[in-house]
């Protein structure tokens, strides 16, 4: 069997106040030609297909017609779990109508997992649910956490399985070999639960055929090749942008996995660039930029000069300045009542730009103050 395993299309997101709306389309008009192509016998998007629970209009209308050209114009099963992301009954609304035409969507937590058969695989269906959700729904008093959730949920699955079958689990969690190290997260990634521990050890997951996960937005394996993210579809922050975007081809025999990477082309790729302020206005991009300044000094309204050749500008800092905390330039009481202005402005000007006031300045400023002071009525 031939899947298409992707995860986090998150429809809808904004990021640094620019709607991805434009490039969500195009990334998946690349992708139902890829189904196409690779002959492709099952889609997978393992959670997060909005980016949040009430997702505007236009992201509502871009996955109904991406599914739907999935499964009547190309015939091709599509199996849809919700995220942490997504609005689980709403993601739900008409599923069993859906199911009719192979489009298998699985919001809600179930007593039973859901299992779909297609082609003699087994596929379980487990959407996201945070540990205080299945406590109370299942009478489970002793699930706190999301190692106790998923616990709960694979010993019920492979109670009732058979393993000599090809067994497929597509879920949407925070699956670690180890330490929370062993995996790369990003800062779009909102967390899995509040005040618990959010991790899954990998060793839950052991006996299923492939695993197919979401959440995490960068694409890599968890241990072995066929545990593994296929990360977002799209770049959506700062942390992601070296990150390099995949859906996974899977073609998978019993005991038998084998793995190819699909790079899709974006509209407009996201990036850092780094230089001094002349050097980056000295190049121009439609892509999505953050910019990293090596100037010392500041520069007026960097951002609007920056975007008339950069006009996806996204965010800009400078990286040579010393961060300053409320605590570096704090000033006692004692400090104002002893300390002179010159003084005074002195020790700002040293703690913000970690160097020296030059002596010419400082007479500069001393001059200035008694000026100031003279004309004071």
């Amino acid at each position: 069997m031939r899947l298409l395993h992707t995860a986090d299309w998150h429809l809808g997101k904004i990021v640094n106040e620019f709607s991805m709306i434009e490039d969500q389309r195009y990334l998946l008009n690349q992708l139902i030609d890829q189904v196409k192509k690779q002959n492709v016998d099952v889609v997978i998007m393992a959670g997060d297909l909005y980016d949040r629970s009430l997702p505007p209009k236009e992201a509502v209308s871009l996955a109904d017609e991406v599914l739907t050209r999935m499964v009547n114009e190309i015939g091709v099963p599509v199996l849809a779990i919700s995220g942490n992301h997504d609005s689980s009954e709403r993601l739900e609304y008409g599923s069993r109508l859906f199911t009719q035409n192979n489009l298998f969507i699985e919001g809600t937590l179930k007593d039973v997992t859901r299992k779909v058969t297609i082609d003699n695989v087994n596929f379980y269906l487990v959407p996201f649910a945070d540990p205080a959700f299945v406590r109370e729904k299942m009478q489970q008093p002793n699930i706190r956490t999301m190692e106790d959730v998923a616990t709960y949920q694979i010993e019920a699955i492979k109670a009732g399985w058979d393993p000599s079958e090809i067994n497929v689990l597509v879920a949407h969690g925070y699956v670690i070999n180890g330490t929370a190290e062993s995996v790369e997260s990003s800062d779009s990634e909102r967390p899995l639960s509040i005040g618990t521990a959010e991790y899954v050890p990998v060793g839950i997951l052991d006996g299923f055929d492939y695993v197919a996960l979401g959440h995490l937005h960068k694409p890599q394996k968890v241990k072995d090749d066929h545990i593994r993210y296929s990360g977002s579809l799209l770049k959506y922050s700062k942390s992601e942008a070296n990150h390099k975007k995949q859906v996974s081809l899977v073609e998978l025999e019993k005991d038998k996995v084998s793995l190819t990477p699909i790079y899709l082309k974006p509209l407009r790729d996201m990036k850092i660039l780094r230089g001094s302020f002349d050097e980056l206005l000295a190049q121009r991009s439609d892509d999505y930029i953050f910019f990293e300044l090596m100037d010392d000094d500041i520069i007026f309204d960097p951002m609007n000069q920056l975007r008339k050749k950069f006009p996806n500008a996204m965010g800009l800092e400078y990286i040579n300045r010393q961060t300053i905390t409320v605590s570096d330039i704090a000033l006692t009481r004692s400090d104002l009542k002893t300390k002179k202005l010159p003084d005074l402005f002195t020790d700002f000007y040293e703690n913000f730009t970690n160097t020296t006031l030059p002596m010419d300045l400082r007479s500069f400023i001393e001059r200035e103050f008694h000026e100031a002071e003279r004309s004071t009525p």
